[in-house]
């Protein structure tokens, strides 16, 4: 079978903790709520991305590790409800799942604690099953040693690699941005991860990231929407206007999903935007990064009320 998408990054088992304020260094916040299992969702970019392609009823595979305990288990069980290719996921011996610990403010704003547990305790040398046999690969915040590998082999098999971006200096140190940016064709960021490769790479603007391989840059910028940097030109996407933001995790990834979509369809580039704008508003709504990722119905629905009619 040849998948649409295979995604990589992270996994994460997310607990998205309110708090009373975001306290600096030496204060004291309050807990609004005691972390627990059954309250965490599932989270990490590249599973984000996944299921949100997953949802919209494209072929999406994931890439990634997980421990052998308990959440590992949960998190597979979870991708293959959702129809996700899970044959390039390795599981560690011994090892515990990575797990986000997000503390928002009552302001929407959240500070993230992140355990990589296993993805950062695997040192092996990548093996693919679906790179080749993906029509794109999807890189995400994940282990370097892991990312470097998977960049490579996409490279080598052809396959258009998609890189979207986290301010990280141990997944994505100042070493690698060159090098991930020359083998991308699209490159996706928002505005604070902008400001952390502009400053890695010494660039003045979003264009000098364009080559004959990098065809488009785009940079989301919340409520203010995106951008999209092409040879064509600077392209601007409104966001979708919302009575009521829940929760801000998993938006961007929604985003990328929602932008991906409109690639596999061979839609213009401000098409595509748009349809990441759908995305992120229905992630907007609800707590946690793939609790509200709408169908392709729902978000053709959005998107026709808020721009003109998708193509048939």
């Amino acid at each position: 079978m040849t998948l649409d998408v295979l995604a990589t990054g992270y996994p994460s088992f997310d607990y998205i903790l309110p708090v009373s304020h975001s306290p600096g260094l030496g204060e004291t916040a309050l807990l609004e709520k005691v972390p627990d299992d059954n309250g965490a969702s599932f989270g990490g970019c590249g599973c984000n991305v996944a299921t949100g392609l997953a949802r919209l009823g494209f072929q999406a595979g994931i890439a990634m590790i997980l421990g052998d305990d308990y959440v590992g288990a949960l998190y597979r069980s979870r991708l293959r409800e959702q129809h996700i290719d899970d044959r390039d996921i390795i599981v560690m011996p011994r090892a515990q799942t990575s797990r986000s610990y997000l503390f928002l403010n009552r302001d929407g704003e959240y500070q993230n604690f992140f355990f990589a547990g296993a993805s950062d305790q695997w040192q092996g040398s990548l093996r693919l099953r679906n790179v080749p046999g993906s029509k794109y690969a999807l890189v995400t915040v994940g282990p370097y040693h892991y990312n470097k590998q998977f960049f490579q082999l996409a490279w080598e098999s052809g396959t258009p690699t998609i890189w979207q971006l986290k301010p990280d200096i141990f997944a994505y140190p100042a070493e690698a941005m060159s090098d991930f940016a020359s083998k991308s064709k699209y490159i996706l960021m928002n505005r604070i991860e902008y400001a952390y490769v502009s400053k890695s790479m010494g660039l003045q603007n979003p264009e000098e990231l364009l080559s004959d391989m990098t065809q488009a840059v785009v940079i989301t910028r919340g409520a203010e929407g995106s951008q999209v940097y092409s040879v064509d030109g600077t392209i601007t996407v409104a966001a979708v206007k919302l009575d009521k933001i829940v929760d801000v995790t998993g938006a961007g990834d929604a985003f990328a999903a929602g932008f991906l979509a409109g690639v596999l369809k061979d839609w213009n580039l401000q098409i595509s935007a748009r349809i990441g704008a759908v995305m992120a508003s229905f992630v907007l709504q609800q707590l946690g990064c793939q609790t509200n990722l709408p169908s392709w119905k729902q978000m053709e629905t959005r998107y026709n009320e808020n721009f003109e009619p998708l193509p048939q």
